[in-house]
């Protein structure tokens, strides 16, 4: 299996494929329910739509981390609260463990799919499709394609270690046996 992290730009003239998978990390910013929705449409295999900047936490001060941390794996709770602090005319949204749940999930969801390919899509193709991507990688006991760019969003990486954990589990794309 391959993990390899992409341009928004360079995905987007992909065609999609029944043995790829995609996990799609969009700026909070973009219309990223639709964007999810035409993904699973469009022929992948599998599909995981995210959105999220690539900002720790610490970066909305004491409150902005303390919420994160208690209320970060239930995201409509996380989103009210945060919703209510901040406001919700700005377009912020840090990496939190409901994410990291959901991706680890994804890649948990892959065995037997006949997968074997993984495409993590973001803006730059590089701080958190690069994070994601390498952890997708650990995870499935896949190679990671990189792109030269070794940035690493260590709150991302440091979030899906202790949300998800940090040991591979070794999925293997689906075998067929002749009779």
């Amino acid at each position: 299996m391959l993990v390899s992290a992409f341009r928004t730009g360079e995905f987007d003239g992909m065609a999609p494929r029944q043995d790829a998978a995609v996990l799609r990390i969009c700026d909070p910013t973009d219309e990223w329910r639709a964007e999810g929705r035409g993904l699973a449409q469009a022929g992948w295999g599998a599909t995981l739509t995210l959105a999220f900047w690539d900002m720790d936490s610490s970066a909305l001060g004491v409150k902005g981390h303390l919420i994160t941390r208690l209320w970060g794996r239930n995201r409509a709770v996380f989103e009210a609260l945060a919703g209510r602090l901040f406001g919700t005319d700005i377009p912020w949204r840090p990496f939190i463990a409901a994410d990291a749940v959901d991706i680890a999930a994804f890649a948990d969801s892959l065995a037997g799919k006949g997968i074997g390919e993984v495409l993590v899509v973001c803006r730059n193709g590089r701080g958190r499709s690069g994070t994601v991507g390498r952890w997708l990688a650990r995870r499935l006991g896949a190679r990671f394609a990189t792109s030269g760019d070794e940035r690493e969003a260590d709150h991302i990486r440091e979030t899906l270690d202790r949300v998800a954990g940090s040991a591979p589990l070794r999925i293997e794309p689906t075998l067929t046996r002749a009779a």
